[in-house]
């Protein structure tokens, strides 16, 4: 994997956070970065997955629906 060197801008305070916490962790700041940034988009991931199969349980629901309107009054006696 090749790596890119990218500036950011962080505020003040967050850099300052961030810079406590990698001393305590024995990290780098990169790695820390990295790391959080991974997380970040996993997370959104996930939070997108949900919402299209959301969406897909809505509409096969609908579906479903129809179709047991549809045989509603279908003896079972006779399949």
């Amino acid at each position: 994997m090749s790596a890119v060197r990218k500036n950011i801008n962080f505020p003040e305070d967050l850099l300052r956070e961030v810079n406590s916490l990698t001393k305590k962790s024995k990290t780098d700041f990169s790695k820390f970065v990295r790391e959080a940034t991974k997380e970040y988009v996993n997370n959104l991931k996930k939070e997108q997955l949900q919402k299209e199969l959301e969406e897909g349980y809505k509409a096969k629901a609908k579906l479903n629906l129809k179709i047991s309107e549809d045989f509603k009054y279908v003896d079972g006696e006779n399949i």
